[in-house]
């Protein structure tokens, strides 16, 4: 008898499992292919690696504005697909050591029970008793009706990341954080790229003012994007792929790339787990029901991560992942689910906590937005990769809390943390003005805008 069997092994489940276990909590964690999840294997981590690499590749090239010129002679595809897969598998092996005193158990989980797990590996089966079970299989990507993807040519990011060479060209379906940061990657190291999405603008969880900024910018890296289009059709051919396009204005273009990405999104993985059997409330498309403290409709089965529903990100599932091996383990005061922050690694970056402008407006809360742009800060008057157009903005309630806040630009996904510590403190305007930032810095775009929306600003007009 285990006190906690963890299906899938992705943030939430590694991290639950961990936290159980050294508590001294016998657990076992069942993982039918790479522990880490999606974003050890498929997202975050090589995602960011590529991103690192890109950057200083582009940062090469514009070092003639500080005098020094750089020819690169050669790029070692290879070698770059080397040097990811090296921090996915440092990330990977971190995460065995992380859970050397929970027994992983290599197969596919399903439950059999309210406290029992069917595990099959290979032709054979095995079944875990516990007193406790946490679902944490997270999500897949999206596919969509038009558009069949082969693994090939017609791929997901998980194909992405196993291709040996970058394509020299790529139409990307999808203007998500998944097919920004993408098309940020390939458009610095040079590759033609062709962005295509549904809605108006990219990133439509941002506020228009910072989708607007980004959008500038990939047109300026040289990406092509389409906007209210889709992709109607598309068609193999001897190495490449042929995208029919159907464009906003009712027209249609075809497009030729060597490989199509689609990124519309991801779907929690809810398919063969015998949620059903058991009376586990779930929605296919949202995810499996839970309550403040992961527990699902049936009291001896939990739930964590991307499986329960967006934000489907890798910070959520292991706060997720604490709430539950807390509730577990017994601790009375489990920690709050919120707020969740939500960055994207395009160039530049964009970062938001709390409530958007948008949202504000449609909850009829009364609120006051201020702005501060990033050529006011010194710091980025030193910077090789300015963020000219940059800002960072604040949502402010009539009694000066923090409610919200997005910024687009350098060190954007370092820097929103402040913001996440205030809104979950409650702290106000003053607080962060009260504070004293290093200079030159990027986090001193806090401390002006906390003075500007006090009615005293600093370095600016």
């Amino acid at each position: 008898m285990y006190d906690l069997v963890v299906i899938g092994g992705g943030p939430a489940g590694y991290l639950a499992a961990a936290r159980a276990s050294s508590s001294g909590l016998r657990v076992a964690l069942v993982e039918g292919r790479l522990l880490g999840g999606e974003c050890t294997n498929w997202g975050c981590i090589p995602t960011k690696a590529l991103i690192e690499v890109s950057e200083s590749y582009y940062r090469s090239k514009i070092l003639r504005q500080a005098g020094i010129s750089l020819d690169v002679v050669s790029v070692s595809w290879e070698d770059l697909f080397g040097y990811v897969a090296r921090a996915v598998s440092r990330s990977r092996e971190g995460i065995r050591v992380l859970l050397s005193d929970v027994e992983v158990i290599e197969g596919w989980g399903r439950l059999a029970g309210p406290r029992r797990v069917k595990v099959a590996v290979g032709g054979s089966a095995r079944e875990l008793e516990s007193r406790y079970i946490l679902v944490a299989t997270g999500s897949e990507p999206k596919d969509l009706p038009t558009v069949k993807v082969d693994g090939e040519y017609v791929i997901t990011n998980r194909e992405f990341f196993e291709l040996k060479k970058l394509p020299e060209s790529m139409t990307i379906i999808g203007a998500g954080a998944v097919g920004v940061e993408i098309a940020a990657v390939l458009a610095m190291l040079g590759k033609e790229v062709y962005l295509v999405e549904l809605l108006e603008r990219p990133l439509y969880f941002a506020d228009p003012d910072v989708s607007a900024v980004v959008e500038r910018s990939l047109r300026r890296l040289g990406v092509r994007m389409f906007f209210k289009s889709t992709a109607k059709s598309v068609e193999r051919r001897d190495g490449s792929v042929l995208a029919t396009l159907s464009l906003g204005d009712g027209s249609t273009k075809a497009v030729e790339t060597e490989r199509v990405l689609v990124a519309v999104g991801r779907r929690p993985k809810v398919e063969n787990l015998g949620l059903e059997s058991v009376g586990v409330e779930f929605d296919a498309r949202i995810g499996i029901k839970v309550n403040e403290s992961m527990v699902t409709s049936v009291p001896s089965v939990l739930a964590a991560g991307d499986v329960t529903g967006p934000p489907q990100l890798a910070h959520k599932a292991f706060r997720e992942a604490v709430i539950a091996s807390d509730f577990i383990i017994g601790y009375a005061s489990p920690p709050p689910r919120g707020p969740i922050p939500q960055v994207v690694f395009s160039h530049p970056q964009v970062a938001i906590v709390g409530l958007t402008e948008q949202e504000a407006a449609a909850s009829g809360v009364g609120y006051r937005v201020f702005k501060f742009p990033y050529v006011a800060l010194g710091r980025n008057t030193t910077a090789l990769l300015k963020s000219s157009e940059g800002f960072a903005k604040v949502l402010v309630s009539e009694d000066g809390r923090i409610l919200g806040a997005q910024i687009v630009g350098n060190d954007a996904s370092e820097l929103i943390h402040v913001f996440c510590l205030a809104i979950a403190k409650g702290m106000s305007v003053k607080d962060l003005a009260d504070t004293v930032y290093t200079h030159p810095t990027y986090s001193e775009i806090v401390g002006e805008l906390a003075n500007l929306a006090l009615g005293r600003p600093m370095h600016i007009r």
